[in-house]
């Protein structure tokens, strides 16, 4: 159990009460959120502007109606029934000095009670507030880092945006220094009037008054949600979410967030508030760090949201096991280096880490992004040196390595140590080099065999020249780019191709990455000489848009074709039709002048340079019509009237629409039965057999009899 209440009661002196002060005061830092005396300045520039409109929603523009006099008409009440019955009142009036005050109640439409017997003074200098707040003084003096008491007493009594928010989230201060009150004995009511009564130090009324009334509902704060949490070591990272004033205006008085933490073997709980947190104006995430004092140890952390009058609710717990979870520190100074026999030699120096257990190495290539692990178990803590023997010469490495304790927790990589593997050697050419002149493609294959395994290779280097009959002595290389692999196919030159009877010389050069270059392994082939033109080996026919077919072939394995001739057969009229005469590169058409549901065959022939016409090669029956189902209509209505229902309906795309269906349903997600049809040319139909409050569909049918994909459902109302 974590031992926490709702409610956090105001003490009135704190001096023998033996509680954890209700603020011990923060160092600003990494807390978001705290607020530091000490850091004041820092506070205003940064946190001030974002807290302000929380306070003065919670402070000045209170749920309370203020009634002022005299020359404290500037200033409000804010007055909150607690969940114990009890109702704080707290104004932003500064008594002048010697000045205090009795304060009046009056609930409902009885008459006003005095509360105070008594006038109240506030302390009147810095020894009177120090001994009103105790041990808490101690803490403020620390804080402002001020000995004087007197001098701590003005800076807190000074009008300023800044200690209205401390006494907003300390109400011990506020009580001593004359601006809040508890008043912990009030009758039922519905609503409840507060007035403070100024008077001098000769307990005289001055003529000032502070008004105010307000419900007498209680209130108490909404505890934090979404409480998270993480550890690095000792170090636990608490996250939690509260909402803005503005998403959550019953949250309006809630001012900070206290932190506790129990420590569940022991069931000790401890405080871990060492600074006032307090809630801004936009924040709805907030984050506080703990060090707890043990690893190993398993520890319920959470948050209570503390309003004004010092009311607190706690948020859901989270229970962590606190172990020793943080990695050794990162390597620094790793170095690599090639040796003769192409290895990588790495070397780091030793890790200062007291648990150190070992070291891992990772390495990656210069074309990588990720790390591979080499080392399959940890080195020894002294083992400062680690040799790659698997490099491959002419590769880029880098290598970093990472320090891991005994506890497993392993260190991020170290700096990466940059090696090239120097290749020296000299590829071996290749072997086994055949060329054949493939009559189908009217391409040249060309393969060959590796000489020894190629570890380092960069390339392949294809030339080729034409010897018979002779066109100069120069060879072209025929890949710009790396070749990898042991063929080539060669598709002649561009859009020619080969001659026929013409015969070349082709040589294979291997080219490793260090430059060097094998001996050129050689091959000559004929090209045969092939008449009659072979067809296209392939055609395809496809509508596009519904509205369009795209013909498409490949190339003639003949040498000496000039151009295609493509033809359509209107299956309908039985017609053949030269529809286009392309050259040999153009092998490509968009036939536009088809008709939707027309029924075509295309084909397509090769012509040579003496205008032979190869046989065609056909495409199967093709069925023009549009890809996708009509679109659905829109508008829909379906009106009851004189015994029948009247539907009506717009079509977006008339063109798609060869008719309709309309359909009806007892109930909008039932199942609808077919109840009539409707032609292309009208957007109404009638039925006499339904009735108001039955469902209908329209759905438009396309030429094949296809429906749109949906339909939305219409109810049937009357007029």
């Amino acid at each position: 159990m974590k031992g926490k209440s709702e409610t956090d009661p105001i003490y009135r002196n704190r001096k023998n009460s033996g509680d954890v002060p209700p603020f011990p005061l923060p160092d600003v830092g990494e807390r978001s959120g705290e607020i530091s005396f000490y850091h004041i300045d820092h506070f205003m520039r940064i946190s001030v502007s974002k807290f302000i409109g929380y306070l003065l929603l919670a402070i000045i523009i209170s749920p309370c109606v203020s009634v002022a006099q005299s020359v404290v008409n500037e200033n409000s009440l804010n007055i909150l029934t607690r969940n114990d019955g009890s109702v704080y009142i707290i104004h932003n009036y500064t008594l002048p000095f010697s000045h205090g005050y009795h304060l009046y109640r009056k609930v409902d439409e009885a008459d006003w009670e005095r509360l105070t017997t008594e006038p109240f003074f506030p302390a009147q200098n810095g020894f009177q507030l120090e001994q009103a707040m105790g041990p808490e003084f101690e803490l403020i003096q620390d804080e402002l880092d001020r000995e004087s008491p007197q001098r701590i007493f003005l800076m807190l009594r000074a009008q300023t945006e800044t200690n209205a928010i401390i006494n907003a989230a300390v109400p011990e201060l506020a009580i001593a220094l004359g601006r809040a009150y508890l008043d912990e004995n009030i009758s039922s009511g519905s609503q409840v009037s507060y007035r403070f009564e100024i008077v001098n130090d000769l307990e005289r009324p001055t003529g000032e008054t502070i008004e105010g009334s307000a419900p007498l509902v209680s209130e108490s704060p909404a505890p934090p949600s979404n409480i998270l949490g993480t550890n690095e070591g000792r170090r636990v990272t608490i996250d939690w979410q509260y909402p803005t004033q503005e998403d959550a205006p019953e949250t309006r008085n809630v001012i900070r967030f206290k932190t506790f933490y129990r420590d569940t073997e022991s069931n000790v709980t401890v405080d871990a508030t060492d600074a006032i947190f307090v809630r801004t104006r936009d924040d709805t995430e907030h984050r506080k760090y703990i060090t707890v004092p043990r690893l190993n140890r398993e520890y319920e952390f959470w948050v209570e949201a503390v309003d004004i009058s010092g009311q607190s609710i706690a948020s859901e717990s989270v229970v962590l096991r606190i172990e020793d979870n943080v990695p050794p520190p990162i390597i620094t100074d790793v170095d690599a280096s090639a040796t003769e026999d192409y290895q990588s030699e790495i070397v780091w120096p030793v890790s200062t880490d007291l648990e150190l257990a070992g070291y891992h190495v990772y390495m990656s290539r210069a074309d990588e992004e990720e790390y591979t692990r080499l080392t399959e178990e940890i080195l020894s803590p002294l083992q400062t040196a680690f040799v790659h023997e698997s490099a491959e010469p002419g590769v880029q490495y880098r290598y970093a390595v990472t320090a891991i304790d005994q506890n497993g927790n392993e260190g991020e990589l170290s700096n990466p140590a940059h090696v090239y593997i120097w290749d020296y050697r000299i590829p071996e050419p290749v072997t086994n080099v055949a060329a054949v002149f493939d009559t189908d493609l009217s391409a040249l294959q060309l393969e060959w065999s590796p000489g020894e395994e190629y570890r380092a290779l960069q390339t392949y280097q294809i030339l080729r020249r034409q010897i018979n009959p002779k066109s100069g002595d120069l060879y072209e290389q025929l890949n710009d780019e790396a070749h990898l692999e042991n063929s080539l196919t060669d598709f002649g030159y561009g859009i020619d191709g080969f001659r026929e009877g013409v015969s070349y010389e082709y040589g294979v050069v291997a080219v490793s990455k260090n430059g060097n270059r094998s001996d050129t392994s050689w091959v000559e082939i004929q090209i045969p000489d092939l008449t009659p033109p072979e067809p296209p080996t392939t055609l395809q026919a496809q509508i596009r848009s519904g509205e369009r077919v795209q013909v498409a072939w490949n190339a003639s394995s003949s040498g000496d074709v000039i151009s295609y001739n493509v033809y359509r057969r209107d299956m309908n009229a039985d017609s053949l039709r030269l529809l286009s005469e392309n050259g040999k590169g153009d092998r490509y058409l968009l036939d536009r002048m088809v008709e939707l549901d027309g029924e075509y065959i295309y084909s397509v022939t090769a012509v040579d340079s003496l205008g032979n016409e190869s046989e065609a090669v056909s495409s199967e029956i093709l069925n023009v019509h549009k890809i996708h189902p009509p679109v659905p209509s829109k508008n829909v209505q379906a009106l009851f009237t004189d015994g029948q229902v009247l539907l009506q309906w717009q079509v977006i795309d008339p063109s798609q629409v060869a008719g309709f269906h309309i359909y009806r349903s007892d109930i909008a997600t039932g199942m609808y039965e077919l109840i009539g049809q409707a032609s292309q040319d009208t957007t109404r139909f009638s039925h006499n057999g339904s009735t108001a409050g039955q469902w209908f569909k329209v759905f438009p049918v396309d030429g094949i009899g296809r429906e749109a994909r949906t339909a939305r459902p219409v109810q049937a109302v009357t007029n």
